[in-house]
């Protein structure tokens, strides 16, 4: 039967000089993996703070449930403090997710153009 890949590689058997040959799956490894740990880091940093605004809406949840049973003014007010105080930390939380996504997502577009030109292409042939 006739083997139409016997041909092409009859080139590369008489080489000697592994110099010339570039592996480019490890070249770009190497310089994505740390490109791509920064981007796990701050993505788990986030994860971390999505954590918290979820134990602090649970919190709000609770005392939502306990002002529905409240009757005394006083643990009222102490309660609604306490609510105006998680809120507030919420908010403070929110908008540090939001500033650190935005960064993220800057970054993320800024390393996608130091990709290889032919990589480049692809990648924008694969958004259309």
């Amino acid at each position: 039967m006739n083997d139409p890949l016997r041909n092409s590689f009859s080139g590369i058997k008489g080489r000697t000089d592994s110099s010339t040959f570039v592996d480019v799956e490890m070249s770009s490894a190497a310089n994505g993996g740390i490109n791509l740990n920064k981007f796990f880091e701050g993505v788990e940093g986030i994860k971390d703070e999505l954590k918290e605004m979820e134990r602090l809406q649970q919190r709000l949840q609770q005392s939502n449930e306990e002002s529905k049973t409240i009757h005394n003014a006083k643990a009222m007010k102490n309660l609604r403090s306490s609510m105006d105080s998680d809120v507030a930390t919420a908010l403070k939380k929110a908008k540090l997710i939001n500033v650190r996504l935005e960064a993220l997502d800057r970054a993320n577009a800024a390393n996608r153009w130091e990709l290889p030109p032919r990589s480049r292409l692809l990648f924008l042939l694969s958004l259309s």
